[in-house]
């Protein structure tokens, strides 16, 4: 009923919708022919076409962007992916398609154009200068920056050149930069700029003779490589106004620095899509930098260009019904965006698809629309297809590019057959958009092949065309959207950049220098020409990248580097308006890497604060020992359900001035710093203090420049000799659930652990109420009965045999804990510790009904039961965890709102909390369960939801004993108690379902 519905309503609107002749009349023709527009006065009027035929349009949109890096003290880039991309996407992107009757459009982000300009102009990046140092100069530190980034690079590109592939398998097999001789390092500073130099110039000289000879380079080709890169550089931005001058493309902009220009504007707006975001404590509004990045990016690209786009793509496609007057205000006459954002506008959730991935509201999608702005042009909207653009972005590396060809083909015919069936007619436009850069590593060749392939069926097609936006806005009356919903390109809301903690601090972080900025600019002392470099600097410190890479959802391996060029461009502005930088911009936002304890408890322990240090408890608790040259010999720590326990052992009060413990619990205001500015690494909440009359809890410290502690609340205590023993109420940290984790470091002269904050993972203390425990039978982790593992070592034996599954109630949460019957390793450092494990639980809200979905979600290749559905599906992995929403006709929803996974890694174990008004009504001891463990898959095959195919036999990364491209399970293991049973459910793709006991 749902599919019906939601058609009906997005058609209902389209009907409905206001178009720019609102005051017209309308009248059928007595043939029904065609439909004459008469005008009321001040009206246009107009009359349109006779029904037709669909007009199938096709509007390629490529998203050219890198952030802004940092420049060290040498103005030296620090990071080469700006230089890279170009001489391997940016130019061959668009050149590629002058061989070819196809139009595009380029989005090129100004914060892109103007590091393009800096280095046409003789900026180099790190990796750049380091390739240029003689390799027989080459200092230790040089090369061992070579020996562990000049890898940086993907397989496919590494496994073109034979010499760097051996470089590479020498490096795996080495114990360090020793292994590589000079000629070594020479060889490896040529090859990584080649495997970063597009194919089309490596076919030709100069770079030619360099592929051919394979090895043994010399320094003077190292400065042809380097040459040849600066060439292409310097070509990438005349290319593109050349061939926009010409016709075949259009070249559009993004907002100056690539904010979330909603959030910008208004930080409140992340809750319209995420009710359950944590936001940060100050709500960031300034609609004036908003605008400005809109009006500043058209300035740069009209400069840069000689041409001023009037098309945008707005940083991550974010939109929201706030914002689109201040586009119109700047003359911007179309931006694009996701499919989610029109779903949401249309009131119908989201976009259905049929089996084959074809869209059923297809009337309403592949067309553009108008935002209604009331005072102001209206803006038209283009809305991204998530599927097919994803099918170019991240699944067709995996097929050969004549099959990839023939699958796009056949995709945009369903969608014109769809469009029919509707009885649909005149022009409808597929929206392709996607990233024009980071795919093509992924694709043999650098996806030449592949675009030979669809470049020529797309010519070859005679049902559609490709198009400029511009050439189906230009005289067509258009649907209008009341009100534009607030979100980005792949989700209904702005979860990826706000929401989670770190993500808070960093909004808030932005907003204390944006207030003072402020207060500068209104005191008029600051000279005008340091007030404007501030100001440009500020806005390029709203950018969306900081706020992509912070918190859990997303992860780039050194998130820190973009967490300190976050907080130096915030200390810019502070030293271009004459102020000190406060020493929260010292401070970082993402924490240190704990240190791993030498022990950890293994249950709750209760320590008799008055034995001291010899009470046989401690033997019992977690343990961080000291090394020779720290004050500090041990600190120790142990929870039971009333008191947290420290101890630490430390030089005597003669040693060292005040004896103190800092703490950071999940929640409560955080101070990154000691007491006289120390950098902690961590924010911490709460500080104990060793005085004279015992020790005192001082909670919540005061912000950095207060030297105001609060009243002392003592503590339970004791001093043993050094060691100084306390014990603090776990109601201190407010309600901690299994697995959070409370900071620590103890101030005895110096920060104990020096190296990272210790870290104390709490038992279960909470108030958590087990509703359901089921076990799983061991050593039934092979599918239907014939899987086995993949062959690398990563997956180390029962990494998927389930031992037990518990769900529960604590607080306002709904609580999952799966167990496995080994450790959870994580080798590929994922955010929250998943890597090898995708775990999934199927709620049923009532088992034996049949409602809801029966498919489990996309790959898994099993079903519920005919009398089984589930309503909810969580899916738990390391990088993109979501939650699957059923309808009442049995289509799914997926949703990313924000939950909670923690991982005990030594101890096998998950826990999942979600809050419960997620689920709505009803009582989760009724419900039934199902719970399945695949192998996680970073590339997945097509349709498939993150999971690793299953091969008929094991290989290295493929599961063993079946096979999923023919519709066998890719479940190695599913909750079942009774041994044997769930392997022969899954052998006929049904998945088990717990229900309760009747």
């Amino acid at each position: 009923m749902r599919k019906l519905f939601a058609l009906l309503l997005a058609l209902a609107v389209l009907a409905t919708a206001c178009t720019r002749s609102d005051s017209a009349e309308t009248t059928a023709d007595p043939d029904g022919d065609s439909t004459t527009t008469t005008s009321t006065p001040g009206a246009t009027t107009t009359t349109s076409p006779p029904a037709a035929a669909v007009d199938l349009k096709l509007m390629l949109l490529y998203h050219q962007h890198q952030p802004l890096y940092p420049k060290d003290a040498d103005g030296v880039v620090t990071r080469p992916w700006v230089r890279v991309h170009a001489t391997k996407d940016y130019w061959d992107m668009a050149a590629f398609l002058r061989d070819y009757d196809i139009r595009a459009t380029f989005n090129l982000t100004p914060v892109l154009m103007l590091q393009l300009e800096e280095l046409a102009n003789g900026v180099k990046d790190r990796y750049w200068v380091l390739t240029e140092i003689p390799a027989d100069e080459l200092s230790d530190d040089e090369k061992q920056f070579l020996f562990d980034r000049f890898f940086d690079a993907s397989p496919k590109q590494i496994g073109r050149f034979p010499r760097y592939q051996e470089l590479r398998q020498q490096k795996d097999g080495a114990s360090g930069i020793d292994s590589f001789t000079t000629d070594d390092f020479r060889d490896l500073q040529l090859l990584f700029n080649l495997s970063w130099t597009d194919p089309s110039f490596l076919a030709q000289e100069p770079l030619a003779g360099l592929v051919a000879k394979e090895r043994d380079y010399t320094e003077d080709d190292k400065a042809t490589v380097m040459a040849e890169h600066l060439s292409i550089i310097q070509q990438v931005i005349p290319l593109h106004r050349e061939m926009w001058d010409a016709g075949q493309i259009e070249v559009i902009t993004t907002p100056l620095a690539h904010p979330i220009l909603p959030l910008i504007a208004d930080t409140n707006l992340a809750s319209v899509g995420d009710p359950t975001a944590l936001l940060p404590t100050n709500q960031f509004r300034q609609i004036a930098d908003a605008r400005a990045h809109i009006a500043e990016g058209l300035a740069e690209a009209e400069r840069l260009l000689g041409r001023r786009p009037v098309g945008m793509w707005p940083g991550e496609g974010a939109v929201a019904e706030a914002v689109m007057p201040f586009f119109a205000k700047e003359g911007v006459e179309w931006v694009a965006t996701g499919e989610d954002v029109l779903a949401a506008s249309l009131g119908i959730g989201n976009f259905e698809r049929d089996g084959n991935g074809t869209v059923l509201e297809a009337e309403a999608l592949y067309q553009p629309y108008l935002a209604d702005n009331p005072s102001d042009p209206d803006v038209g909207m283009f809305f991204r297809d998530l599927a097919i653009s994803d099918q170019l972005g991240f699944q067709y590396s995996g097929m050969t590019p004549d099959q990839a060809a023939a699958d796009f083909i056949s995709r945009m015919e369903a969608i014109q057959d769809r469009l029919e069936e509707q009885g649909a007619s005149g022009t409808h436009v597929v929206s392709v958009i996607l990233d024009g850069e980071n795919a093509w590593e992924s694709y043999d060749d650098d996806g030449i092949p592949f675009f030979e392939a669809l470049y020529g069926a797309i010519e070859n097609a005679d049902f559609f065309e490709t198009v400029l936006p511009g050439e189906v806005l230009d005289g067509d009356s258009l649907p209008v959207l009341e009100e534009v919903w607030p979100g980005a390109w792949f989700s209904p809301n702005y979860a990826t950049w706000i929401g989670e903690p770190e993500e808070a601090t960093a909004w808030d972080y932005l907003f204390r220098m944006r207030r003072d900025f402020g207060a500068a600019e209104r005191s008029g002392e600051v000279p005008e020409d340091d007030l404007e470099a501030a100001r440009r600097i500020m806005y390029f410190a709203e950018g969306s990248d900081w706020f992509w890479w912070y918190g859990a959802d997303q992860d780039s391996g050194n998130d820190d580097y973009f967490d300190t060029a976050f907080r130096e461009l915030l200390g810019q502005v502070y030293d271009l308006i004459g102020e000190d930088r406060p020493s929260y911009v010292s401070v970082p936002i993402i924490p240190e890497t704990p240190i791993l304890a030498e022990r950890s408890p293994e249950d709750v322990v209760t320590v008799e604060i008055s034995a001291g240090a010899a009470d046989p408890s401690w033997l019992a608790a977690g343990f961080y020992p000291g090394r020779v040259d720290d004050l500090v010999d041990g600190l120790y720590y142990a929870f039971d359900t009333e008191n947290m326990y420290l101890r630490v052992d430390g030089p005597s009060r003669t040693t060292v001035g005040t004896q103190e413990i800092y703490l950071g619990a999940p929640s409560g205001t955080k101070r990154a710093v000691t007491l006289d500015d120390q950098v902690l690494g961590f924010g911490a909440t709460q500080l104990i203090r060793f005085e004279a009359s015992g020790a005192c809890l001082y909670d919540p410290l005061p912000v950095p420049g207060n030297p105001q502690l609060p009243e002392c609340r003592e503590l339970e205590s004791t001093v043993d000799g050094n060691s100084y023993i306390v014990a603090v109420p776990v109601r201190t940290f407010g309600a901690l659930e299994e697995g959070d984790r409370v900071f620590l470091k103890s101030y005895f002269g110096t920060l104990f652990p020096a190296e990272g904050p210790a870290v104390a993972q709490a038992p279960n203390l909470s108030d958590f109420e087990a509703l359901r425990t089921v076990a799983d039978p061991s050593g039934d982790d092979h599918g239907p009965g014939t899987y086995s593992y993949p062959t690398d070592q990563v997956f180390i034996p029962n990494s998927y045999d389930l031992r037990n599954f518990e769900v529960g109630v604590s607080g306002d949460n709904l609580v999952f804990n799966v167990e496995i019957n080994t450790i959870i390793n994580n080798p590929w450092g994922s955010p929250n510790g998943l890597a090898i494990q995708t775990f999934d639980i199927y709620v049923d809200k009532d088992p034996g009904s049949g409602t809801g979905a029966q498919d489990l979600i996309d790959g898994r290749n099993a079903s519920l039961s005919s009398e089984q559905g589930w309503e909810f599906g969580i899916t738990i992995e390391g990088w993109q965890p979501a939650i699957y929403v059923a309808q009442p006709d049995g289509s799914t929803e997926e949703t990313q709102p924000t939950f909670d996974v923690v991982v005990l890694g030594d101890r096998g174990k998950v826990i999942v909390r979600v809050p419960r008004e997620i689920f709505g009504d009803g009582d989760p001891a009724e419900w039934g369960y199902a719970v399945a463990v695949m192998s996680q898959e970073g590339f997945p095959s097509p349709g498939v939801r993150r999971v690793r195919d299953v091969a008929p036999a094991a290989e290295q990364w493929r599961v063993g004993g079946g096979d999923s491209a023919a519709g066998d399970t890719r479940i190695i293991d599913a909750l079942w108690e009774t041994e044997g049973e769930a392997e022969a459910l899954l052998g006929q793709g049904v998945m088990p379902l717990v229900v309760p006991a009747q």
